[in-house]
């Protein structure tokens, strides 16, 4: 327990690095932070009448400065600083961001390879790892997982490649099933998504898709040889073709009224008699909402949704067939 003589007063300082430089002050030994790094709690009892702490400024001034003016410190001043203090060491990893090294690759006799490119932000604290995950790009169910942002894949469709920041002794990917488990799943074991593993992953990716030669052809036609880079852009476009070379089952899909506050009506539009899974994601990335069997006819459908149960924000609206996906997105005041 401190001793605090009469006139005397105890104040708690926030230091942060080996440097013990001041971030903060308070009269109780609990402070948030931001950044991840080395910090250190320190006691000080002080005689506000000869020790000002109106000197200290912020980010600038050290634990060192302030115990070079006090008597245990070779100074003049009668007061007590805790100067080992208490050491936290916060871990703060980050995935940081990708984007597309080529949005639109072409699928022919030979697997294309699926490339991303690292922004350089990414945070890995020691003991730490850095992988990378290539899932489905609408249920981000996991397919595979590299060292590098490349992939090589047989298939057409959208695809997503992100990044995983995790420590192997917390979080043991021995879990993950390819084909199987999702990256909502792996999101939901880390700290910011509510779980209790210290880890990141950069739950949107880098958005990417793989179409057959014959789309790609038709594309060099219609934009002249020049591919567009915007993937909006090509997404509009590839919408318009079924990925699987047959009629698209669903066509168009609607939401009204947007911004809602509670009940929405979800118009769809089916070019035949279709069975679809529904899914509402919020901004993170995570569902929200979902309906596994629905069932549309051929023309137009009105699916009544009660939104109320949502808090305030953005969301986006996905349906899943066997050969299409429709998103649309809506806001909920």
């Amino acid at each position: 327990m401190p001793f605090i003589p009469e006139g005397y007063a105890q104040v708690y300082v926030l230091t942060q690095g080996d440097g013990l430089v001041i971030v903060n002050a308070g009269a109780e030994p609990s402070f948030e932070v931001e950044g991840g790094g080395l910090y250190t709690v320190h006691s000080l009892v002080f005689d506000p009448t000869t020790l000002d702490l109106g000197i200290v400024e912020l980010g600038v001034t050290t634990g060192f400065d302030v115990n070079g003016l006090l008597i245990q410190g070779g100074g003049e001043i009668c007061a007590s600083l805790d100067v080992a203090g208490a050491p936290i060491v916060i871990e703060n990893p980050s995935a940081g961001t990708l984007y597309p090294e080529n949005f639109l690759n072409c699928l022919s006799d030979e697997p294309t390879v699926l490339t991303a490119v690292a922004d350089g932000n990414a945070i890995v604290p020691e003991g730490y790892e850095l992988l990378y995950v290539l899932t489905n790009a609408y249920n981000l169910t996991i397919l595979d997982v590299n060292s590098e942002p490349t992939f090589e894949v047989t298939q057409f469709g959208f695809y997503r490649i992100h990044t995983l920041v995790y420590n192997s002794e917390t979080l043991n990917l021995g879990v993950v099933e390819l084909g199987v488990t999702t990256g909502f799943d792996v999101n939901d074991l880390l700290t910011q998504d509510g779980g209790e593993v210290c880890g990141s992953l950069d739950v949107y990716g880098a958005l990417l898709i793989a179409v057959d030669q014959w789309i790609c052809d038709f594309l060099w036609q219609f934009f002249r040889g020049e591919v567009p880079t915007d993937p909006r852009v090509i997404e509009q476009i590839i919408a318009e073709y079924d990925l699987q070379n047959g009629p698209a089952d669903l066509v168009e899909m609607n939401v009204y009224p947007n911004p809602t506050v509670g009940d929405v009506t979800l118009q769809v539009d089916a070019a035949s008699t279709t069975n679809a899974q529904l899914e509402i994601y919020d901004v993170t990335g995570r569902v929200v909402k979902s309906m596994q069997t629905l069932q549309f006819a051929e023309g137009l459908n009105n699916l009544e949704l009660d939104l109320s149960p949502l808090e305030t924000g953005n969301y986006v609206i996905r349906l899943i067939t066997s050969n299409r996906a429709l998103t649309i997105s809506f806001v909920k005041e």
